[in-house]
């Protein structure tokens, strides 16, 4: 095996390469050769892994990087196989200083012609940091030289957060303890008074301290079709599930590299609570979705498995928070209410996981945190922006769903409390995620709770199949002048749900408000009639193109179908309005 001492300390570097080229066997301690320093360096009795893991320390290097380092010597710990040699090699190459920046992200805040949010993270201590932004088509051609515009970060030290939590596969892979914790400081920084329609490069850290460069472009400034993509529930929790994530980042980029941003509902990691695992959010930025961020902004909001507080999520993003200003009921995390025009759609992101914050029941299908503060925010984004085509909703938690969440005590709550607000709206397209299963709803009725058949048209039939495609219905065009077409677009990871039979749906049909809470029952009747167009599990990570147009809105979905990019189309529809929209009264 080929070290590089020059990774090494100064003092020590002769005795750990000699350590290094003595026996396989890390349980039998060697007597170290006779140091050119005081034999106190390094004492005696390590052994050659104690040696190297008492010279790289995470108080030295990144927090991601040092991970790297030591799964790759809890590996040659057990087995110092020419391979894991080889593999401490490279991860003794790739430490990264402490000093350098990681978790970078761009987030659409506020309007997306002129302006972008940006957050990082470094390990404690790092406080400096600004973000740099030059007009370049690509970052291969970013020349940080000259025309740069600098927005300085305002720095916050997170609390301490638990590092390997409940994930067994980190604590079992790099032998750290599951009570491992650190400290970060989480950069954000604000870049104002862009040029519109404008490609631009941006990196994030300090004067010899850089990340690496990535791209966005800002809105045009008279934005006619535009792309974005829907991605969700990466559930990162292990190796596998970060791979899975990944292959549908890359594919997504490489299928739509004209893609202005990425939505993505929630549930980025598997563990909340406050023994959640800050090393699965690292992941998630660092690895699994390393190719969108890169490529373009992100927007954002919470699942119910991202809630913990330790409050990852605000620490990572820096989205509006007008809402958490504006309205007396404060949740959870920032940033995860906030809306913003771009083309022809008004976007309404927003979450619904603080809805027990004030009074509400689940018997009477009250929550005062959704009716008279997210409902009136609703009102206010509808009446500030009157005139786009086309409203959008994207929201992590599902209103309809056909697989093992529709059964869940949430629903029924959600539905009295939100539909109101999306007839008053009259939101076209509901974007959900929560259910991981490919669901196709609607329009629906929002007050019968009945699919508007009169609505759907140019629907291709096919071979029913009871997990791939329930219904026998792909495509279809759906027009949302009297409802809401409501779409889950499965998992870009590897977490999985199938769908529900009809016979199921109505056996699990209740009238009776006190079985709703057993998790069995839910309360739409003909439930499956809901379920207009296609109704299944790919099989396989998912995204959907979505293309706004001057006739439609458009939805292509497809499955990544390997590490190289390659995908599968599974479905196309198209979303319409005949009629102009309204604007709600006060509520």
């Amino acid at each position: 095996m080929n070290i590089d001492i020059r990774h090494y300390s100064v003092r020590p570097f002769a005795i750990i390469a000699a350590l290094l080229l003595l026996s396989c066997n890390p349980d039998n301690p060697v007597t170290p050769p006779e140091p050119e320093q005081p034999q106190d360096t390094v004492p005696a009795a390590l052994t050659r892994w104690e040696v190297l893991d008492t010279t790289y320390t995470v108080n030295d290097y990144t927090v991601p990087s040092h991970t790297a380092f030591r799964i790759a010597l809890t590996a040659c710990i057990a087995d110092s196989s020419e391979a894991n040699l080889a593999a401490l090699d490279q991860a003794i190459k790739a430490l990264v200083p402490k000093t350098e920046p990681y978790c970078m992200v761009a987030t659409i805040n506020g309007d997306p012609h002129t302006r972008m949010g940006f957050c990082w993270f470094t390990n404690e201590g790092v406080t400096d940091g600004e973000v740099q932004i030059v007009a370049a088509a690509s970052p291969d051609e970013a020349d940080f030289s000259a025309g740069v515009v600098t927005v300085p970060a305002v720095p916050t030290t997170t609390k301490v957060l638990r590092y390997t939590g409940k994930t067994r596969y980190i604590v079992n892979a790099s032998g750290l303890s599951a009570a491992t914790r650190y400290n970060y400081v989480s950069h954000k920084a604000l870049a104002e008074n862009l040029t519109p329609g404008t490609d631009y490069c941006w990196r994030v850290g300090y004067e010899g301290h850089w990340s690496p460069v990535a791209h966005f472009r800002t809105q045009d400034a008279a934005q006619g079709e535009f792309s974005f993509l829907v991605m969700s529930d990466s559930h990162i929790m292990n190796e596998e599930y970060i791979r899975y994530a990944r292959r549908c980042a890359l594919a997504a980029v490489k299928t739509v590299p004209e893609a202005r941003f990425c939505c993505f509902p929630g549930d980025f990691v598997e563990d909340g609570d406050a023994n959640n695992s800050e090393w699965e959010w690292e992941r998630w930025f660092e690895e699994a979705m390393e190719p969108v961020i890169k490529q373009m902004a992100m927007v954002p909001t919470d699942g119910n498995h991202d809630d913990s507080p330790n409050i990852n999520y605000t620490y990572h993003f820096n989205t509006n928070n007008d809402f958490n200003t504006n309205y007396t009921s404060r949740p959870q995390f920032d940033g995860i209410t906030y809306s913003f025009v771009y083309g022809d759609a008004l976007f309404l992101v927003f979450s619904m996981q603080d809805f027990w914050r004030e009074t509400y029941s689940y018997i009477n299908w009250t929550s005062v945190y959704l009716t008279d503060h997210v409902g009136a925010w609703f009102r206010d984004q509808v009446r500030a922006n009157p005139n786009t085509p086309y409203r959008i909703s994207l929201a992590h938690f599902n209103l309809f769903s056909g697989s093992d969440h529709s059964t869940d005590e949430e629903p029924p709550l959600f539905r009295a409390c939100m539909l109101p607000t999306f007839k008053a709206c009259e939101i076209d397209v509901a974007l959900q995620g929560h259910d991981h299963t490919y669901e196709v709803i609607g329009p629906v009725n929002p007050d019968s709770l009945t699919p508007i058949l009169s609505a759907v048209s140019d629907r291709e039939e096919v071979a029913i199949d009871k997990n791939r495609n329930a219904t026998g219905y792909k495509g279809g065009t759906y027009c949302t002048d009297e409802g809401t077409f409501y779409f889950i677009g499965a998992t870009c990871g590897r977490k999985r749900y199938y769908p529900h039979s009809r016979e199921r749906m109505e056996n699990d049909y209740t009238e009776d408000p006190a079985l709703l809470k057993d998790n069995k029952h839910h309360n739409v009747k003909n439930y499956f009639d809901l379920f207009t167009g296609m109704f299944g599990q790919p099989e396989a990570p998912c995204f959907t193109k979505v293309t706004v147009k001057d006739d439609c809105i458009e939805l292509n979905s497809y499955t990544a179908d390997d590490d190289q990019g390659n995908v599968s189309l599974i479905n196309t529809m198209r979303i319409i309005r005949t009629q102009p929209h309204t604007v709600p009264v006060l509520n």
